[in-house]
């Protein structure tokens, strides 16, 4: 037998129990054929020095968002500004080139830096009366201008724009939206592809996209019809697993006995399902954002009488969860504040009369903040929590001040959940929360930005902060047989660093330089 390619000369960390660690790996077939022994006496068409690089399973970002943040890129970037002022002059200037009808969309937009929200008003001003969308990094806010308002063909509508001068919170956001679009299955896919590149560049092998069709995530409602374009085209670097929204499906004709009556059409054709780009999880989404206070909490935000908001009515959700559920949906539910996760747990245990939660590999999506009264729940009907713990860098001073003393230590929690057999599984909802790397650092330490930890006790290791990028996550895709670990029979992806996250000082995780990924045997340099 002869091998397609050996790597050589790598410290390879490989995740698996039996065979920690290695130096030779052999791929055959975009497949690992084996380690060290395992490939001895064997040639190969390539043989790749490492160079005494480290070499990993390739990390896997299990809650992303490619179109928004490839949409981002795009767009005017003012997230370095630190004033209104300064803001709305970057608008001034790059905008000064687009065509009278073309739209200026903005992105690093966030109130929190620059001191309140911009105006309608304002963005008329700075983008010279063309029609202008800053939306907010969370995607659970957007500004629009005058330009914009004067468009929306619902009174009631135009009459919400005006009295929040372009504010729009949550589901209003729908009124922008009607406007600017569809993009085209081109304009999306583009977005995809440059996102998809910037994750790969951070040592993403495996996205999964959290939203597909729906009106959060979504730029074109034919996303998979957009991804698998990209992917005969040879135009996406990493694998992709799609979650449908719920806002995306529609009332099925099933039989009569199936018992749910939803079923989906975002753009189904023949050649859809393979190891580069399937169906994952169906979205749910609860409630809103901390970062624009949307997010729905039992106890108000610290200082006021604002509990933040759900999505729809409970009600809804909850019945949609439990059609999903019926339906044979792995669901990924969107809640950070702890009572839409207490709406998320009645769910779940409203389904668990229809074939049992347990085993079923149902996940939360972000888990902002939970209480101790839900760990053992969420033990007990083995739910995951895919959460970004960067956010604890980005906004854990914010958060911490949101929350008050009592229930800041209980933000994205990890000891507490791992300790009582919760698998936890990180990710940086792209684009908002750094890279896979700095989500390793703040497992392992809880601190902020500023230098404070939050959470102070729920630090895991570094050994298992990395699970929660490479096992963990594969376990949540459903691909713990194939990918997660550097073993024989495994798919051939592989992220590659200068250093060691397990070698390194805790505090220089993040600043690990990431020298190539390798998605079924194929080597790219970063």
């Amino acid at each position: 037998m002869r091998l397609d390619t050996i790597i050589e000369n790598a410290h390879v960390v490989t995740r698996d129990p039996e065979r920690p660690t290695a130096v030779r790996i052999g791929l055959w077939q975009g497949r690992i054929a084996g380690v060290d022994d395992e490939i001895d006496g064997l040639d190969a068409a390539e043989v790749i020095d490492a160079g005494g690089a480290v070499v990993l399973p390739g990390f896997i970002d299990a809650h992303t968002h490619l179109q928004l943040t490839g949409q981002g890129l795009l767009a005017i970037d003012i997230s370095a500004a630190d004033s209104v002022d300064q803001a709305l002059a970057i608008i001034a200037e790059r905008s000064q080139t687009f065509a009278a009808d073309q739209w200026v969309e903005i992105s690093g937009y966030d109130q929190r830096a620059i001191g309140r929200d911009l105006t309608a008003a304002e963005l008329d001003q700075a983008a010279g009366g063309r029609k202008a969308w800053a939306r907010h990094i969370s995607s659970h806010s957007s500004v629009i201008s005058n330009a914009v308002i004067r468009d929306i063909p619902d009174a009631a509508g135009r009459d919400l724009a005006q009295r929040t001068h372009g504010v729009l919170r949550e589901v209003e956001q729908d009124l922008v939206r009607a406007q600017r679009l569809p993009y085209s299955l081109e304009e999306a896919g583009r977005t995809i592809e440059i996102a998809a590149e910037q994750a790969r560049r951070e040592g993403v092998t495996f996205c999964m996209d959290a939203g597909a069709g729906g009106r959060i995530g979504s730029l074109n409602p034919l996303d998979l019809s957009t991804h698998q374009r990209l992917l005969e085209q040879g135009r996406i670097p990493v694998r992709m697993q799609l979650m449908p929204s719920l806002d995306a499906l529609h009332a099925v004709q099933g039989g009569h006995g199936d018992g749910f009556g939803c079923g989906l059409d975002i753009g189904l054709r023949t050649g859809i399902g393979s190891d580069r780009l399937r169906v994952g999880g169906l979205k749910v989404v609860i409630d809103g954002g901390m970062m624009v206070r949307t997010a729905r909490f039992t106890e108000p935000y610290e200082g006021s009488d604002n509990r933040g908001q759900y999505s729809t009515d409970p009600d809804e959700l909850i019945a949609g969860i439990v059609d999903g559920h019926r339906a044979g949906w792995q669901l990924a539910v969107h809640a950070i504040g702890d009572a839409a996760i207490d709406v998320a747990l009645e769910a779940f245990g409203q389904a668990d009369a229809y074939g049992g939660t347990a085993g079923r590999r149902h996940r939360i999506e972000h888990g902002g903040l939970i209480r101790p009264d839900h760990i053992a729940e969420l033990a007990a009907r083995e739910i995951a929590i895919v959460g970004q713990p960067s956010f604890l860098y980005d906004s854990g001073d914010d958060f911490a001040r949101q929350m008050g003393p009592k229930r800041a230590p209980w933000l994205y929690r990890g000891r507490s959940l791992v300790d009582a057999g919760v698998r936890v599984v990180g990710s940086t909802d792209r684009p908002l929360a750094g890279t896979p790397l700095r989500a390793i650092q703040v497992l392992a330490d809880r601190t902020s930005n500023s230098g404070a930890i939050i959470g102070d006790g729920e630090q895991l290791t570094v050994s298992e902060a990395l699970d929660t990028v490479t096992t963990h996550a594969a376990w949540v895709a459903g691909m713990e047989d194939r990918l997660g670990r550097i073993s024989a029979g495994f798919l051939a992806d592989f992220t590659v660093l200068d250093r060691s996250p397990l070698d390194v000082e805790v505090s220089e995780i993040a600043g690990i330089g990431v020298r190539a990924t390798v998605v079924d045997g194929q080597w790219s340099d970063v």
